[in-house]
């Protein structure tokens, strides 16, 4: 069933098997899958059925190095979100940024899993298989094409192979036609669920924990409107992304100095995102016309590719992975005109001629502990201190980047995809915006000395607090982490199966 923290009444206490704060696709999907597995699921949610202002401003952070994105209404940007979520990155709304992402679902792939030795705090603590098979079943749940298939297309294989020549790779994703939105997709069946309360209006303040400060017995609630409530539960799962998890550990510091998880200063450190580029254009060389039709942004739902730098170049100049991606941009008669007066022959797509394409160049950022968040002085409308975003870069980022656009440039042209240009408006850290892609302030370690949380998502230091968002990613290679953020949801929701025996309804008090 759903609610709303005004439908209680005051000091009200809910009990519950299992707690989970967030309701976007890694929530979403824990808390209905314990459910449907008789488990006694409590979802608490910030934000209502409606976008609420207010309620978003409850996501205000102070910058203190490179600032993220923000609202836009009259952007071109997002044009096809209404004006009051263009530029938005954190939505506080049922289905948490669900509402807002695009629907792009892209493994990671094994070598995203393995430390690099020139790169710093890489590597993650499990291997690509423990996820292989939470990826293939997440596919096949929702409807997604078959990644592992694609592949393997005759197209596909061709295309890699001529491209591998010259020391490049690339892999693809799945693009849907309708982006997957958790209130929609999930909607219905919390509403019927006898074993799922949805609590809207409920913004988690505090983690509340026993005498011995190891198991979290309660979550604090409150909302815009001045009413409180108490959540207890046997296991408690922060959903709610990569800022605001790290905030609520850190705001729970009032049994442990410094917040739960905090133990050796990493909490809230780590934190790295995908800068990109996207105002870049190709204009295409013979293989591009060759495999255009491989390259096509629509119709939707469909497979599309990205290109990177290979494996061992990436290693021969010690790289990060950057990313690139190619949207064809259509011909007008002005650019026919100008194709035809240079004699360029003509790239042609099953949706028509195209004159270039517009080149999204994303970049992998080096990990490191002084690229942060933390609590500030400053309180928000609930009184709860605000975050401060250190979000910053290393010479090795500047340096990688730099010599990846370098022979890109040159591969690119030497296998005939295409010729670059960026006009007066290049690449650079300083000017490229976020992805959205918020990671790393709990990352996940075999030892407490390396991060935040093992390597089941549980916080260090606790017996029953559990992390499932893009926090716990030690890196990020590959652009797009949602569906990585699925899979370890799944595998999350397997795990705490184990964890709570079935037990009578949900109660309160």
């Amino acid at each position: 069933m759903i609610t709303d923290i005004l439908q209680m009444g005051e000091n009200t206490n809910l009990r519950g098997q299992v707690i989970v704060i967030g309701s976007g696709i890694a929530g979403a999907e824990v808390a209905t899958h314990l459910a449907r597995h008789g488990r006694e699921v409590i979802l608490l949610e910030s934000g209502r059925a409606q976008f609420d202002p207010s309620i978003q401003a409850l996501n205000d952070v102070i910058f203190l190095g490179k600032r993220h994105r923000e609202l836009k209404p009259n952007s071109y940007y997002h044009q096809y979100l209404p004006p009051e979520l263009r530029g938005v990155s954190r939505v506080r709304q049922f289905g948490g940024t669900s509402n807002v992402w695009t629907g792009k679902w892209k493994y990671l792939q094994p070598s995203d899993f393995e430390a690099r030795p020139w790169v710093p705090n890489s590597g993650w603590p499990i291997p690509f298989t423990e996820l292989l098979e939470h990826y293939r079943s997440a596919a096949k749940d929702y409807g997604f094409g078959d990644l592992e298939a694609e592949a393997m297309r005759a197209e596909i294989v061709e295309l890699r192979t001529q491209i591998a020549a010259k020391g490049l790779k690339m892999t693809s994703f799945y693009w849907e036609e309708t982006p997957t939105r958790t209130a929609i997709r999930f909607g219905d069946e919390m509403r019927r669920s006898q074993n799922l309360q949805v609590v809207l209006g409920a913004t988690a303040t505090e983690l509340r924990l026993d005498e011995s400060c190891q198991r979290v017995t309660g979550v604090a609630c409150r909302s815009l409107e001045g009413r409180e409530l108490i959540v207890e539960g046997q296991v408690i799962v922060l959903a709610t992304g990569a800022f605001e998890t790290a905030r609520l550990l850190l705001s729970s510091d009032r049994q442990l100095p410094g917040g739960i998880g905090n133990q050796h200063n990493l909490l809230g450190r780590f934190y790295t995102d995908h800068p990109k580029h996207h105002t870049g254009k190709l204009y295409p060389g013979f293989l591009t016309r060759q495999y255009a039709h491989e390259l096509q942004y629509a119709p939707k739902p469909r497979f599309c590719i990205c290109f990177a730098l290979d494996d061992a170049t990436q290693q021969e100049h010690e790289l990060l992975e950057h990313v690139l991606y190619l949207q064809p941009i259509y011909e007008r008669i002005s650019d026919r005109l100008w194709r035809t007066l240079r004699g360029r022959p003509v790239c042609r797509d099953g949706n028509g001629t195209i004159a270039s394409y517009r080149v999204k160049f994303v970049t992998e950022q080096l990990p490191h502990k002084q690229s942060r968040i933390k609590l500030g002085t400053e309180r928000d409308p609930l009184g709860q201190r605000k975050l401060e975003v250190d979000w910053c870069f290393t010479d090795q980022d500047r340096r990688s980047m730099a010599k990846t656009l370098e022979l890109l440039t040159e591969r690119f042209e030497e296998v005939g995809l295409g010729t670059f240009d960026f006009g007066n408006d290049p690449p650079s850290l300083e000017t490229m915006t976020d992805a959205a892609h918020q990671m790393g302030t709990t990352r996940m370690a075999s030892h407490p000395e390396e991060g935040v949380v093992d390597t089941n998502c549980r916080v260090f230091g606790t017996d029953n607090l559990y992390v499932a968002s893009s926090a716990v990613f030690p890196t990020g290679p590959s652009y797009s982490p949602t569906f990585t953020i699925l899979a370890l949801a799944r595998r999350l929701g397997q795990h705490l199966l184990t964890r709570t025996p079935t037990t009578p309804k949900l109660s309160s008090v």
